[in-house]
């Protein structure tokens, strides 16, 4: 059976005693009990990012969905529903997600990502296992907003196309199941770990209704806080190591 510790224990272990909670509408609930991915509530990725072919479907069992990383021809996971979602009146994006002891030079994101018109929108919860691994007593989580994103000709930074920061939320174990939460709404963006605010941020905010997204994989080398030399493919496939995440469940709620 599925648990959940009590909010307030999830404040005590985060080191907060601000929870913040908020009410909806539930769109979307996935608790991957079937046997297969619901092709009819989600797509998955074909195309490269880093250097990651992304390739891999999860594999959904014992009521979980599973991405897997490989080192072999480096294959990633990508998974993303097939409904956008509009920002209205506030929706929030929740999933409750374990690492398992990553190697340095992988990226497991839970973001919205829409392209139009040649820019693009997205919001950012990343966890870089490099810096996970090189952290103590929690781990850092890169959160980010992209607002009308032209990556040809980039303005990092600038508070109205893009702006990010590192969270790092002390106690946090990656490897264990937590649930987070990136809450959209009309004037600000917030982001949660098991209900606990931990950033809100008005700059660079995204307009553009979006799918949903979970991916694994690793960046390039011109990513220099996430790329770790140390991961190479692996040469032939009998020496290939997988990795993995585990989705035990996503909801998506409106406001």
């Amino acid at each position: 059976m599925k648990t959940a510790l009590s909010r307030l224990a999830i404040a005590l272990a985060l080191g907060s005693a601000s929870v913040a909670q908020a009410a909806g509408t539930v769109v979307l609930r996935d608790d991957f009990n079937g046997v297969r991915l619901d092709r009819k509530r989600w797509e998955v990725a074909n195309w490269t990012l880093g250097r990651t072919d992304l390739k891999n479907a999860p594999v959904v069992s014992g009521g979980f969905a599973q991405l897997r990383f490989d080192t072999f021809q480096f294959a990633g996971t990508e998974m993303f529903t097939k409904a956008s979602y509009a920002r209205g009146n506030g929706i929030e994006f929740e999933a409750r997600v374990r690492m398992n002891q990553l190697p340095d030079g992988l990226v497991t994101a839970m973001f919205t990502y829409q392209a139009s018109n040649g820019t693009s929108d997205e919001i950012d919860f990343e966890v870089l296992s490099k810096q996970v691994n090189l952290s103590s007593g929690g781990a850092p989580l890169l959160l980010s907003t992209w607002n009308n994103w032209d990556e040809a000709n980039p303005t990092y930074d600038d508070g109205i196309h893009h702006s990010s920061r590192t969270v790092k939320v002390n106690g946090l174990d990656v490897n264990a199941f937590h649930t987070y939460t990136v809450r959209w709404l009309p004037t600000r963006t917030e982001w949660l770990v098991d209900g606990v605010l931990i950033a809100s941020s008005t700059q660079a905010q995204p307009d553009l209704a979006t799918p949903f997204r979970i991916n694994l994989w690793a960046p390039a080398s011109g990513w220099t806080d996430a790329y770790a030399a140390s991961l190479q493919p692996a040469t032939q496939r009998r020496k290939n190591v997988s990795y993995y995440v585990d989705v035990d469940w996503v909801e998506i709620r409106k406001l």
